[in-house]
């Protein structure tokens, strides 16, 4: 999305450079947050990594604020509706909480507080005299990935040349989801070109996970982690192509949901660019499975097919929801140990390995399958990724002769591809989906019941929370985005250096990557940091792998309101 508006200049006509454009930017956004913080953030202990209980013990949360905030999507909702909570103390609790959450892993981009509060007021005048809620979602506080349009906010997705870049048309997903009852209040942040598993820009800086600060937040939503895993927010939207809901979930050691493709609106044409055969998806992210269903349920009820090209029309179906919890059968786990490319650090295997016995425990029946080819999909995924050669990165960067950041590869002209080759891509890819489905089919010879696996769990990805600008493999993660099936992130345990030490001994690399990944591994240096895994439903199964992360958490011992 190039700026539409021309290169800001001195009083003595000369030009600013992108380092003053974005010294400029990000002093406004923290003069702005400053003046929101209810108090100065206690300072940190020397050498304090782990800040995610700062807002609870900082003192600067009322009693109320701290309720608030800790409340799961649906009681919010229900406390809201019966005026037990008015919409500006919610809305006011969570920006409260923002602006701590900020002051110590820098989640937040753009900051609309007041817009927000006046929006509180109006809702809250409304129920007062009428009685009735606006919408179904009535003074819920949300979040958005800077990447998501919303009426007279910047949209700069981390790049200079996008400062002062206002969208002529609001997306409809957040235009429905105000008149719902939303509340939007800030844009969080993203990787420079969005193309990066680490949260970085030279407009907004580093993102880190509130578990432990030295290592990363996850992209491309990384900021919407970060922010809600501190509980700065009930319910944020991220967007993913290639992993971008899933691994700022797993770094940030909460939940979150990558639909396939048709099912869930995310931008409107006006916004969106050109579709791939790898197609992007808007999702939910959140602290509880609650707040996820909030979301699915609610949007669905919304009819987005009614208002979006893109959407399919496909209610809500409980009984795929209830199959998912085992209502309808025997449910039966598949688990994959690996990608055949890099092999998972001990705590994601301690992870793997604990669930089993929880969902065997729970009267599930688990089975171990034989770990697919993640090459062959990579391969396949970055051919396309790379179709262009990267000119429209080189194009938005060129503006003010804007740096790529370290964690961005390079882009390559010479991987554009011909119109002839990309067709053969995409040819290659709808091969790959009809295989991995015929797979996923197959499993019905292995199963008790005689019907293929229910949900496959496998790594989140190849490692926990990557230390910062060390973020360099995802394909556990675009596996679900190149086969367009429906993936979601689920928090297990978190990193312990007494459980979780680096084997002695030779150590056989299946790849480069995965060489480089052992050599990174240290269990004093990961301390804390959340391992999340992935259930991997089919196509259009939403509502079913929704079921699904309720039975496993329910195999976790966790109830129904559980906050990570």
């Amino acid at each position: 999305m190039p700026s539409t508006k021309s290169p800001e200049s001195f009083e003595n006509g000369t030009t600013k450079s992108w380092k003053q454009l974005a010294t400029q930017k990000r002093a406004q956004r923290d003069q702005y947050v400053s003046y929101w913080q209810p108090g100065p953030v206690p300072a940190l202990p020397p050498g304090k990594t782990y800040v995610r209980d700062i807002p609870r013990c900082s003192g600067l949360l009322t009693e109320e604020q701290f309720h608030i905030t800790e409340s799961s999507t649906s009681q919010i909702l229900e406390n809201l509706a019966s005026g037990y909570w008015t919409a500006e103390s919610v809305i006011r609790a969570f920006i409260a909480r923002a602006t701590i959450a900020h002051h110590l892993t820098n989640p937040l981009t753009e900051v609309f507080f007041d817009r927000a509060i006046e929006r509180a007021q109006d809702l809250d005048r409304v129920l007062k005299e009428t009685g009735k809620r606006v919408g179904p979602l009535h003074g819920l506080p949300m979040s958005l990935k800077d990447v998501m349009q919303i009426a007279g906010q910047e949209t700069t997705v981390g790049v200079v040349a996008n400062i002062g870049y206002i969208p002529a048309v609001e997306d409809r997903l957040v235009t429905k989801l105000q008149d719902a009852g939303a509340v939007f209040y800030c844009k969080t942040n993203v990787p420079q070109t969005l193309m990066s598993g680490e949260c970085n820009n030279f407009i907004f800086g580093r993102t880190s996970t509130p578990f432990n600060t030295l290592l990363s937040a996850g992209g491309s939503s990384g900021g919407e982690g970060s922010l809600i895993s501190l509980g700065g927010s009930p319910l944020g939207i991220g967007t993913d192509i290639a992993g971008s809901i899933r691994t700022p979930a797993n770094f940030n050691g909460i939940y979150g949901l990558c639909p396939s493709p048709d099912r869930f609106p995310s931008h409107s044409a006006e916004n969106s660019s050109g579709d791939l055969i790898i197609r992007g998806v808007a999702g939910p992210i959140a602290r509880s499975i609650d707040g996820l269903e909030v979301y699915a349920r609610t949007l669905l009820g919304l009819k987005p097919w009614e208002w979006d090209y893109t959407c399919i029309k496909m209610p809500w179906r409980e009984e795929e929801y209830q199959a998912g919890r085992g209502q309808k059968h025997p449910l039966c786990f598949a688990f994959m140990p690996h990608d055949s490319v890099v092999y998972p650090n001990p705590p994601i295997l301690r992870g793997m390995q604990e669930l089993k016995s929880a969902l065997l425990r729970a009267g599930h029946e688990v089975l171990d399958i034989v770990p697919w080819d993640g090459r062959e999909l990579m391969d396949a995924a970055w051919s396309i990724f790379s179709a262009t050669g990267g000119e429209e990165i080189v194009k938005m960067l060129g503006t003010f002769n804007e740096p790529l950041i370290q964690e961005v590869e390079a882009p390559n002209p010479a991987k554009r591809l011909s119109i002839l080759q990309f067709n053969n891509v995409i040819i290659k890819i709808k091969q790959l989906r009809q295989k991995y489905l015929d797979i996923w089919q197959a499993t019905a010879s292995q199963t008790g019941t005689g019907m293929p696996v229910d949900a496959i769990i496998l790594p989140s990805g190849g490692t926990v929370a990557s230390p910062h600008g060390t973020m360099e493999y995802f394909t556990y993660e675009a596996i679900s985005n190149i086969l367009e099936w429906t993936c979601a992130t689920i928090p297990v345990t978190k990193v312990d250096p007494l459980l979780d030490p680096k084997p002695q001994g030779p150590f056989e690399p299946m790849s480069d990557h995965d060489q480089r990944n052992w050599n990174k591994y240290s269990p004093e240096y990961y301390k804390d940091a959340p391992v999340c895994l992935q259930v991997l439903g089919r196509r259009h199964e939403e509502e079913k792998v929704l079921g699904l992360l309720r039975t496993i958490d329910n195999a976790l011992g966790r109830g129904e309101f559980y906050m990570a």
